[in-house]
């Protein structure tokens, strides 16, 4: 019986190998446009180049005088192994930008193309394994980085930035997991891959890396820099510069308390924290300071983050419209949190059990008993 299927299943799998072709292709003329924007897209457009490539290289198996070749077989497996480098350096490059240097991609992909030029002067399986062995370890070596770095991300978002959309990282840590762990479980499951177990593969593949290139289409890349005590900061423009300096000049503890009360103005006359995606360069420059410094500011005089100072505000004004409720009519909570500021209704409701000790709905309930009372 699977004789007979066999070669409908073959047909298949040469049906989706096209079709995934095709796929890169155009994947390739859409992000051309987009590799212009950041490098992590630069990345990412000749990772999928490379792809392409692959995918269209393998057309020589069509021929019935070469599809059973072992040796090209093993050939190909090791070209393919070229491209670990490079989406290993798309993964790390999102979660830290300019970690990897050009120069040491460079030397990622030279290693890896090595093994090509070894397996023609020497056509063994033993270089080929040597192959997957470096992959292997390139593989580890981004997942393990890429959970520390991003972990290091969100801390640096959440302390500079009143919100998160397009800029946390947890699909880029789940996208490097889900395609190294599939890409071991293929190589090492399907040594002896079938046609089915290769149709399969391309079908995941090709809708994970829509997945992929969806998300960092939207994504938006945040520079920032390292400290050797593993802090993060933003990287000062010029402007920001002239800005410290003269921030220096001042003595700390007046520096620190001007700061305090032009932060606590701008906050309670102009109500910045009713934009739900202010970020920390927005009050920086609306108070006329610089960001590494208002940051710092946060951290060490306040004992605060920025979204936690942000939130609080929001919440004292949730607060104030749940207790004009029964005067200016009854509203959801999420209107209540579009109205404080806020974009999400869960981070609204977590924040508020965090500030209150309760919940939005029970302060609610709270604030119609006092008010009956009053009366």
């Amino acid at each position: 019986m699977m004789e007979q299927l066999l070669p409908t299943i073959e047909a298949f799998a040469h049906y989706i190998r096209g079709v995934i072709t095709l796929y890169f292709v155009y994947s390739c003329f859409q992000l051309y446009i987009y590799k212009r924007r950041n490098r992590m897209m630069r990345l990412l457009y000749y990772a999928t180049l490379f792809l392409t490539f692959s995918h269209v290289k393998d057309a020589v198996f069509l021929f019935s005088e070469w599809k059973d070749s072992m040796v090209l077989n093993d050939l190909v497996r090791t070209i393919d192994m070229v491209f670990l480098p490079l989406v290993c350096a798309f993964f790390l490059e999102a979660t830290n930008p300019g970690r990897i240097t050009n120069q040491q991609l460079k030397m990622a992909v030279g290693l890896q193309s090595s093994f090509i030029l070894a397996f023609v002067v020497y056509p063994d399986e033993s270089v080929v394994y040597a192959a997957m062995s470096v992959a292997f370890s390139m593989s580890i070596i981004t997942i393990v980085s890429v959970l520390v770095f991003s972990a290091r991300y969100h801390r640096y978002i959440t302390t500079n930035y009143s919100y998160t959309e397009n800029l946390d990282v947890k699909w880029v840590t789940l996208s490097c997991i889900v395609y190294f762990v599939s890409l071991i479980v293929y190589l090492v499951a399907f040594e002896e891959t079938t046609w089915f177990s290769e149709a399969m593969y391309n079908v995941f593949s090709l809708l994970l890396w829509t997945f992929l290139t969806l998300f960092a289409r939207r994504h938006k890349v945040i520079q920032f820099i390292m400290k050797k005590e593993n802090q993060t900061t933003i990287i000062p423009t010029q402007t920001e510069v002239v800005s410290e300096v003269q921030e220096a000049v001042q003595p700390v503890s007046n520096r620190d308390e001007l700061m305090e009360v032009r932060l606590k103005h701008f906050m309670e006359t102009d109500k910045l924290y009713l934009n739900p995606k202010l970020t920390l360069g927005d009050v920086a420059l609306a108070i006329g300071t610089n960001k590494t410094y208002l940051s710092d500011f946060f951290n060490k005089t306040l004992h605060t983050t920025f979204y936690d100072y942000i939130n609080t505000y929001r919440i004292k004004e949730a607060c104030s419209i749940i207790d004009s409720m029964h005067q200016d009519g009854r509203k959801t909570m999420a209107m209540v949190a579009s109205m404080s500021g806020f974009n999400s209704l869960s981070t609204f409701n977590r924040y508020f059990v965090k500030v209150k000790s309760i919940r939005p709905r029970k302060y609610y309930m709270s604030s119609i008993e006092m008010s009956s009372e009053t009366k």
